[in-house]
């Protein structure tokens, strides 16, 4: 996966509003980009920025510049259409599981991808027991209970299944 500004700030900004340290912040920034990650310096800016309330820099899509759209056509060729980025393109789905101590794991869908119960049990869900793990290794998944909505993916088959296996109780949900 590409990280680019934009990513890194949204990462960012999710963190501060996690009531994370801008040092926390950076070195998991470090961890996971390694030299692709910005610096110390520019996380506190942002970090600083955030506190303060600016974050009018989110985009929820970005159109790509002219020049990308520059083609040779001969004399008779028309010139071909150039389609924005509808409503759905724009849409990102950003996911966050938490625990009694805060903040356990986080998943940004990249723009391409669907939801599915696939992507949901193998990349979403192992990240969940990894984490669950690492911070009870004692009891891992056991007693553990999860509350999501009522979405396709959480409902099928597979996911049930998976939740099963793991012991991972599901509670119903509210509405």
């Amino acid at each position: 996966m590409e990280f680019t500004k934009e990513n890194m700030r949204f990462y960012i900004l999710m963190r501060c509003k996690l009531s994370e340290s801008a040092k926390l912040i950076h070195e998991t920034l470090h961890t996971v980009c390694r030299e692709c990650a910005c610096s110390y310096q520019t996380v506190c800016r942002w970090v600083k920025e955030f506190n303060e309330g600016n974050e009018t820099w989110l985009p929820f899509f970005i159109i790509p510049p002219k020049r990308l759209n520059h083609m040779w056509i001969d004399g008779q060729g028309d010139r071909p259409v150039v389609l924005r980025p509808g409503f759905q393109s724009r849409k990102r789905e950003f996911m966050v599981f938490f625990s009694y101590s805060g903040p356990l794991v986080d998943d940004i869908l990249s723009q391409d991808t669907t939801m599915t119960s696939t992507y949901y049990v193998q990349n979403v869900l192992s990240q969940v027991k990894s984490a669950i793990n690492e911070q009870r290794p004692k009891f891992s998944t056991s007693r553990t209970s999860l509350l999501h909505d009522n979405a396709g993916p959480h409902k099928e088959r597979a996911t049930t299944q998976s939740l099963r296996e793991l012991g991972i109780q599901v509670l119903p949900h509210p509405a």
